[in-house]
């Protein structure tokens, strides 16, 4: 339940916007506070990641440059035993969780007895938001460990977790023939999903190429926003607002940065001793960028977990989203700036 001084707060905010635009619907203030009742109530809740990949491929480093935070280990493990290793972290206020599974994809002795990896991790896995399926696009096959992979997931967790998932390649810029290697990689790794889980499911999980080293694929795009747009959009309903919690701090500071030309690029410092295959320089992009075509289809996963704002209409846009935002203050107030950012 909101608070008096925030339920003032927004009579306030109400009453100032539809005096200033004609547009602002008169059910404004009942959509703002539906919207931070839901926020509320998703604050306390977390959203989990499980990362899939042989040992060295860059998922860790992925992950922290998308969270943009040095929230999973990288290069802690050899490939030698299959683990699961959870990393528990709190962004803004906003709990997640990186669940790693070393040796799931590598060539290792463990590797005939599933049946025990499998009840592994499925007693130390208890909630998935979004898989991530993590392999090198400079590499032309899908390998048995790879393969063996995929079926252990599948078995784990039934094929339905596929329909939340990503497909994510790393090391873009080292391919020979960027496009034409990723649609190929992208359907040797979906024709192998498919013999668990149908054409239909495998067909529709993203291929988004990465790159560690550089902002941009070789074809010149950034690659961090499509990967938080396929991220975010894959998600179960239960993770994406808690995801869209941790990480709005960061789209609102792009949009109040939006006229600098470059973004301010920091890079973590790795020692000698880490896994050489997974020392890929990591960055903290300050700055989202996001495309025309990447704002809307985020704005359709929001309206899709949060259906009250489909009446809010354009006119509520990233100009009064930002004001109303500041003056909520907080994580609830940064995530409704970038909520009604997406709207506009």
């Amino acid at each position: 339940m909101l608070n008096e001084s925030t339920k003032k707060l927004i009579e306030e905010l109400t009453k100032k916007l539809e005096a200033s635009k004609e547009s602002i619907s008169s059910s404004f203030g009942e959509i703002l506070v539906l919207l931070i009742e839901k926020l509320q109530l998703s604050q306390d809740k977390e959203f989990v990641f499980l990362l899939a990949g042989r040992t060295g491929v860059g998922k860790s480093s992925t992950v922290n440059s998308l969270l943009g935070q040095q929230i999973a280990t990288v290069g802690k493990y050899d490939p030698t035993t299959m683990d699961v290793q959870e990393y528990e972290h709190e962004i803004n206020g906003v709990k997640c969780s990186i669940i790693d599974t070393p040796g799931l994809c590598d060539e290792i002795p463990e590797k005939g007895n599933n049946e025990k990896y499998i009840e592994l991790i499925q007693r130390q896995v208890k909630q998935i938001d979004l898989l991530w399926f993590v392999t090198r696009l400079d590499e032309s096959r899908v390998d048995g460990s790879e393969k063996q992979g995929i079926q252990i997931i599948s078995e784990a967790f039934t094929p339905t977790v596929w329909e939340h998932s990503v497909i994510v390649f790393t090391r873009a810029n080292n391919a020979d023939d960027y496009l034409e290697e990723l649609a190929e990689r992208t359907k040797r790794i979906r024709n192998e999903i498919a013999k668990h889980t149908g054409n239909e499911i495998a067909n529709k999980i993203p291929a988004v190429a990465v790159d560690n080293k550089s902002q941009t694929t070789p074809d010149g795009k950034r690659w961090l926003e499509e990967l938080y747009t396929q991220v975010f959009i894959r998600m179960t309903e239960r993770g994406a607002i808690p995801f869209l919690m941790a990480t709005a701090s960061r789209i609102n500071k792009s949009q109040s940065n939006k006229n600098s030309k470059e973004p301010n690029w920091n890079f973590y410092n790795k020692s000698e001793s880490q896994n050489e295959a997974d020392s890929e320089s990591e960055f903290n992009v300050n700055d989202f960028i996001f495309t025309k075509f990447q704002k809307e289809e985020i704005k359709k996963k929001i309206i899709e977990v949060i259906p009250a704002l489909a009446i809010a209409g354009a006119g509520v846009g990233a100009t009064i989203g930002g004001p109303v935002g500041a003056a909520i203050g907080g994580v609830i107030g940064a995530t409704i700036g970038s909520i009604f950012y997406f709207l506009s």
